[in-house]
């Protein structure tokens, strides 16, 4: 057991790792998806100023009749680079302007529009133009903020603390603030599949953690009452053995074939004891037997106003305190069943009201040919025990379980009988007020 608890630390420790881990990563991946929409972002801004700046260099009219805006770039090899195999290219480490050219063109386009040439002589950029272009664009990307806004270094601008916020800079100096709404149910839609699959394995994992450690603690709890009946048994079964043996070996040591009394006392005695002792035996066969999943019940037709007096009348000899068992039924009452087993559910059942009554025991039983039902005034049943009552080896805590002779197998027994035969069985009780076990046929 210590073993037991060593590992199923371990493997909690394990799991929570797991689960931490797994938070990590889908944060990194959220940030790496976050960083690259910064980066369309900033390629949206950036086109976005160069729309307006064009514009506002048309309107200065330093163009010529056909309006376009002509501007001269240059690109080194090194920016495009060379016709090499894919892991040379990876040794040489070329830069993002390599892998996006069409990045490193927009910078060229946007530093010559900024030149010195056209900053002085075509006025204050029109911010509100820029945010319309730049709304455009990101429409036409795929990205629909509910704000846009554009400020220039220096500017006042109220927005919500919640925003991004995005630098624009050309040749190296911030030109722009753009800032727009956080961009996450995109990021969150992209995604989605990582997500999902990643709850269903958290739940699936902890689903099959929690069922482990519920069979397990089961397990234990049957284990518990296995050995609380092994050992209620094994005392049971000494008992009647310890005094047959005794009342025998009398016999045998200190024979005198002239006192007929004694030899009946001892007699009678060790024939008492050999009679619980088949008693035990049974119970156990009975459990045995019900393990068998494919017991066939050998029914027949059984006239129940004959039938159960007889059961009761042996339930009255055996019972060891003042009994009183009355018996309603009507007479054409039949019900098909095996006799053998109905008679021990029947039996059981008066057995447990004698057991768990006080010094005078009253017992009505009501059968007709639907069901039949069993109540005492017994010491009845807690209300939290009555679902366990079925159960292998389980025995309603009465306190001291000495007070009452039992191995949790009864009641187990009358259940699977029931169930085999294709019955139903129910319980009412109330802790003092005695209890009522119907069967309906």
């Amino acid at each position: 057991m210590k073993h037991f608890k060593l590992i199923l630390t371990s493997l909690r420790i394990i799991v929570g790792l797991l689960f931490a881990a797994n938070v990590i990563f889908m944060a990194q991946l959220y940030n790496s998806i976050k960083e690259r929409y910064i980066n369309d972002v900033e390629q949206c801004l950036s086109r976005a100023d160069q729309i307006e700046t064009v514009e506002r260099i048309i309107d200065a009219g330093l163009v010529g009749d056909d309006e376009v805006v002509w501007v001269q770039i240059g690109l080194q090899k090194s920016d495009v680079g060379s016709t090499m195999d894919a892991e040379e290219l990876r040794k040489l480490n070329y830069s993002q302007r390599f892998r996006r050219v069409d990045r490193q063109i927009m910078s060229m386009i946007a530093q010559h529009l900024h030149d010195g040439s056209y900053a002085d002589r075509i006025g204050e950029p029109d911010v509100s133009k820029m945010e319309e272009a730049f709304r455009r664009d990101l429409n036409f990307s795929g990205y629909y903020p509910e704000e846009v806004y554009i400020a220039a270094p220096g500017g006042t601008l109220e927005y919500s603390s919640d925003l991004w916020q995005i630098e624009y800079r050309v040749n190296g100096d911030l030109t722009y603030f753009a800032y727009i709404s956080p961009l996450t149910n995109n990021i969150l839609r992209e995604m989605g599949g990582v997500i999902i699959t990643s709850a269903i394995i958290a739940l699936v994992l902890t689903f099959g953690f929690w069922y482990l450690l519920r069979v397990i603690a089961r397990q234990r709890t049957i284990e518990e009452m296995k050995d609380d009946f092994t050992n209620n048994m094994t005392h049971e079964l000494k008992t009647p053995i310890a005094i047959a043996y005794a009342a025998n070996d009398s016999l045998l040591q200190f024979p005198d074939p002239g006192d007929e009394a004694r030899t009946k006392k001892y007699l009678t005695a060790a024939l008492e004891q050999l009679s619980k002792l088949s008693e035990l035996v049974e119970s156990i066969l009975a459990m045995s037997m019900e393990r068998r999943k494919h017991l066939a019940m050998d029914k027949e037709n059984i006239n129940l106003k004959e039938f159960l007096p007889k059961i009761i009348e042996q339930q009255k000899l055996k019972a060891e305190k003042t009994c009183e068992i009355s018996l309603e039924c009507q007479r054409d009452a039949v019900v098909e069943a095996d006799p053998t087993h109905f008679s021990n559910v029947i039996g059981n059942l008066i057995d447990n009201s004698i057991k768990y009554s006080g010094d005078s025991v009253i017992i009505a039983i009501k059968a007709d040919s639907t069901g039949l039902s069993v109540s005492d005034n017994g010491i009845g049943i807690p209300e939290k025990s009555l679902p366990d009552i079925w159960s292998k080896f389980y025995r309603v805590p009465h306190g001291s379980k000495t007070e009452v002779r039992g191995y949790g197998i009864g009641l187990f027994y009358v259940k699977s009988i029931v169930d085999k035969h294709g019955w139903r069985i129910g319980v009412v009780s109330r802790q003092g007020k005695g209890s009522t076990f119907t069967i309906k046929f």
